[in-house]
């Protein structure tokens, strides 16, 4: 009965408002691509497109075997992309809109032979009236993209020759082919170059380009920020809307859902102010219709379609047939975030508190799922690689700031997965020029994409760059009598500028999330009162970037007491078959020429070494020889990946008493090309050891065994990492077993009763002398630890108490495996 009324009213509303006709979006889709002087066209049949992935049919795949550098010609030239189109049925009083939702990057935008702009921001969207230029048909639209190499040197040297300085030229630091003065472009800063990922300096158009045909105004984003008392959840919108009007206008606007509404949510004849064309109001709901939305593993990701409807006119209602109506449906959910730093023995805590419940954060840092922009927004890949992370037990995701703001496809998956999203803007490792045009461009920047990503209940912090702090401070020397002035220009670009920018999604009376956060690492947001910190890595605050490659790795005493471990990670190689597809030969590569193209895939300016010695630190591997055992080599590689990962996971999770440690995210999740690198899935979806491993060794309730040199003892530590909205004690069986290598027999077992409750943990110590077996020594044994429930194993962890290359009594088992052939 309840949903018959609601749609009666619904039908009501819609008899009462035939007259209007919603705003018309015409998307153009079928484009040509010609170089400066026409001897190169080709067909573009599809947006998103970009030069490179035009011209492959032509001149080969940029990632497979040299082409980074034997292509990079494409990117030294300028391109321009064209189509024609007719127009839609225009009212009488219709205006119209050439709306660009993505230019990699700087264009010079014609139509009918017209000038309409140029743009220079690739995370930009742009809007240009086409009214006045369109004809019936045959209208030509042309994108002249210029080249962004040529674009980034020439705004250095004229920012240079201004006095807006920028430091040295910021070029990766990384072996191979880059390109510098990334930071005088707003474009994806990987795009040049780094150490695990190509130069792919890339241009062409990465979103949607469409015509729009409207009235009056037209619907862009909607905030929606959720705050809650003891008997309601209120929805606290911000409807942005976009305008040429000049003088203010009125709005009608209707709000659906009938799981939250017993009615649509209507308010009629509202003034906009033409100057700050925004639409406020506050839709308020009991708390008995709302299920929560939960990160991954403490509860459902439930998720409420809400539409949103706004018609705009000038006088008292819309006229006959006009195109007055933009409508927008998000998926909401209901949930609060805090970001908790308190004072206490150590320094401040930093840990999210979700729902009123403290979450410890596991997860990975996110690279755009291709080098290539355009690619970058692949539904299935993305929808690929945040399943990974959601079935390997992550809860969080950091969206890098060497790369992009993600597609709507991306924070959509995060919502319904569960991840929480730590997001980045797309600054990094650099000083940024304080130039005019370009805080003008970064100003539109932080607040488009602000109000694109913020309705999402996975959106829990935003931060203004990657590691520009640490960079500044690290090569203070360096810049020299310019040290001081960078500073004050970091400060006002980021502290004072776009973190106020940022306030657009902010309310006045409650906070919809964390932050803005200025930097990391950084002393969070409590400590950092808009300075630079002498010490962004201060373990006693904020976040850290933890990288110790030249410690040993399954050492837990390597790891710090962090309060938030943002960026940690081990390299390793994808798998043998992984390479033999990139070689791309149609014939299996000699050992010879593979040994050559990982070499030159070796990115790292540290090249092997550290890589090697994690490898010699555990296993018995020849390192100056490796490329003569290649598939040892890489199967090592990974081997120590995974056992590092887990040893790292393990001890930052051990470290939860008091708040000491909260998160941990490993450096990286996923790849942009075939290289050695960090990532825990390689670019061809493969997962690596450490992938597989996650599942486990993230798992929420889990039993972690960690050696203790001081004492000569092992830590056991039993974690529940889960939410229960009553009493929750269970009473768990932890086993321990000692085996010898000779035989895999137990030798031995101990049992530990451990009471715990929900999001609760317990550490014991027991002496390794007791768990050895008879006069046998640590070489001789390892040890099985289990996790039991009622009788009902849910977690398994193994020690052991010397390098696998020291081990004595294990044999060669002789195993044979025969494949047949009729079978596979």
């Amino acid at each position: 009965m309840y949903r018959f009324l609601y749609l009666i009213c619904v039908l009501i509303v819609a008899v009462l408002n035939v007259e209007a006709k919603s705003v018309l979006v015409q998307e153009l889709t079928k484009w040509t691509l010609t170089n400066a002087n026409s001897s190169i066209t080709v067909d573009v049949p599809r947006l998103p497109a970009g030069v490179y992935t035009a011209l492959k049919s032509l001149y080969g795949d940029l990632l497979l075997g040299e082409n980074d550098v034997a292509l990079r010609w494409i990117a030294n030239e300028s391109w321009t992309f064209t189509t024609t189109f007719d127009s839609s049925d225009l009212g009488h009083d219709s205006l119209v809109n050439l709306t660009l939702y993505g230019i990699d990057t700087v264009s010079k935008v014609t139509m009918n032979g017209q000038f309409l702009g140029q743009t220079d921001n690739m995370f930009v969207r742009y809007s240009y009236s086409i009214g006045h230029l369109m004809l019936p048909a045959g209208n030509t639209l042309e994108i002249e993209i210029l080249s962004p190499l040529k674009e980034a040197n020439r705004l250095a040297q004229e920012r240079q020759e201004q006095d807006i300085i920028t430091g040295p030229p910021s070029c990766p630091k990384a072996r191979g082919d880059v390109e510098c003065h990334r930071n005088h472009l707003r474009k994806m800063q990987m795009s040049f170059g780094g150490e695990w990922n190509p130069a792919a300096v890339s241009s062409g158009i990465w979103k949607s380009v469409v015509v729009e045909y409207y009235t009056l105004a037209v619907l862009r984003d909607v905030d929606v920020a959720i705050n809650r008392n003891d008997t309601h959840w209120t929805l606290d919108c911000q409807a942005f809307l976009e305008t040429p009007a000049q003088e203010d206008f009125h709005a009608h606007l209707v709000v659906y859902n009938s799981e939250l509404f017993d009615n649509p949510f209507v308010l009629e004849h509202q003034n906009v102010s033409f100057e700050a064309p925004v639409l406020k109001f506050q839709i308020h709901i009991p708390q008995d219709r709302v299920t929560l939305w939960w990160p991954n593993g403490y509860g459902k990701q439930r998720l409420y379609p809400i539409m949103f409807s706004i018609k705009c006119y000038v006088g008292d209602a819309p006229m006959l047939s006009s195109r007055t109506e933009s409508q927008k449906t998000l998926k909401i959910g209901f949930r609060t975030i805090e970001l908790v730093e308190d004072e206490d023995s150590s320094g401040r805590t930093f840990f999210f508190r979700v729902n009123g419940h403290p979450i410890f954060m596991k997860g990975a840092n996110y690279v755009p799922a291709h080098t290539l922009p355009e690619l970058s927004g692949d539904t299935d890949t993305v929808a690929y690689l945040l399943k990974s992370a959601h079935d390997a037990n992550m809860n969080m995701i950091r969206v890098w700031g060497g790369g992009l703001y993600e597609s709507d496809v991306f924070y959509n998956l995060a919502d319904f997965y569960g991840l929480l999203v730590w997001q980045d803007m797309a600054f990094s490792q650099a000083a940024y020029p304080l130039a005019e045009d370009f805080v003008s461009s970064v100003r539109l920047e932080a607040v488009q994409n602000a109000q694109r990503i913020s309705h999402h209940p996975s959106l829990a912090l935003i931060v203004t760059n990657n590691e520009i702090e640490l960079f500044l401070v690290r090569n203070r020397s360096e810049f020299g009598d310019n040290a001081n002035r960078l500073e004050s220009d970091y400060k006002t670009l980021f502290a004072e500028t776009i973190k106020e920018d940022l306030n657009v999604i902010s309310r006045k009376n409650f906070s919809p999330r964390p932050g803005p956060m200025i930097s990391s690492p950084s002393l969070g947001i409590a400590e950092s009162y808009g300075e630079i910190a002498q010490d962004p890595q201060n373990t006693s605050y904020g976040d850290v970037h933890f990288w110790q490659d030249q410690k040993d790795g399954l050492l837990p005493e390597t790891y710090p007491r962090a309060r938030f471990v943002s960026e940690f990670g081990y390299g390793s190689l994808p798998m043998m078959s992984t390479w033999q597809r990139e070689l791309d030969e149609g014939v299996e590569a000699s050992n010879v020429q593979l040994a050559s193209f990982i070499r030159n895939r070796q990115r790292e300016s540290k090249g092997f070494i550290p890589l090697l010695q994690q490898i010699v630190n555990q296993l018995p591997f020849a390192p100056l020889t490796w490329d003569e055992n290649i598939e040892q080599f890489i199967y090592f590689s990974q081997v120590t990946q995974a056992m590092t990962t887990k040893t790292a996971v393990d001890v930052f999770r051990s470290q939860r008493t008091g708040n000491q440690t909260m998160g941990a995210l490993i450096w990286q999740l996923n790849d942009v090309w075939v290289a050695p690198t960090w990532s825990c899935i390689d670019f061809y979806g493969n997962y690596k050891i450490v992938q597989y491993w996650a599942k486990d060794f993230m798992a929420p309730t889990t039993v972690i065994a960690l050696y203790d040199e001081h004492t000569d003892s092992l830590n056991i530590t039993l974690t529940r990492e889960d939410y229960s909205d009553h009493s929750d004690k269970q009473l768990y069986l932890v086993k321990i077993n000692t085996y010898l290598w000779t035989d895999l027999v137990v030798k031995k077992a101990i049992a530990r009763d451990f009471g715990l409750g929900a999001n609760e943990f317990e550490l014991r110590q027991i002496p390794l002398s007791y768990l050895l077996y008879d006069e046998h020594v640590k070489s001789e044994i390892f040890l099985e630890i289990v996790l039991e429930l009622y009788g009902e194993t849910l977690a398994r962890n193994f020690f052991y108490p010397v390098p696998i290359k020291n081990i004595t009594g294990i044999k060669n088992p002789d195993v044979k495996v025969r494949l047949d052939p009729d079978k596979t």
